[in-house]
């Protein structure tokens, strides 16, 4: 598959209590939960809490210094980190790219071999 031609990106929900959903578009299939803790974990210093697998729902608790936050997988929606706070959402937002611009590294990589 070519993948120079699709966009991977973010989109960062906010409800009326500021809690904050940040999807990972075109990368937030079942598989990719596992590559997207992992690159969280190793490539950006998050530290993994818990990570459950449920029938439709993965769910990761991730620190990354002091702040706490959640990555969910869930077949209708796709994969996104959460918080209840909304003072996190740029720094989420942040490490979120940072997921993809790994992606992307690793992708070029690949199609290079």
């Amino acid at each position: 598959m070519d993948y120079n031609n699709i966009e991977f990106r973010i989109s960062t929900v906010i409800d009326e209590n500021g809690f904050a959903e940040i999807y990972f578009e075109q990368i937030g299939g079942w598989d990719e939960f596992d590559l997207i803790i992992g690159l969280l974990q190793q490539e950006n210093n998050c530290q993994i809490l818990n990570n459950q697998e449920l029938i439709y729902i993965r769910v990761a608790t991730l620190r990354l210094n002091n702040m706490e936050f959640v990555v969910k997988h869930d077949d209708m929606l796709g994969t996104f980190l959460y918080t209840e706070n909304p003072q996190d959402v740029e720094t989420l937002e942040r490490l979120a790219n940072n997921v993809i611009v790994s992606i992307k590294d690793r992708l070029k990589q690949e199609q290079q071999k």
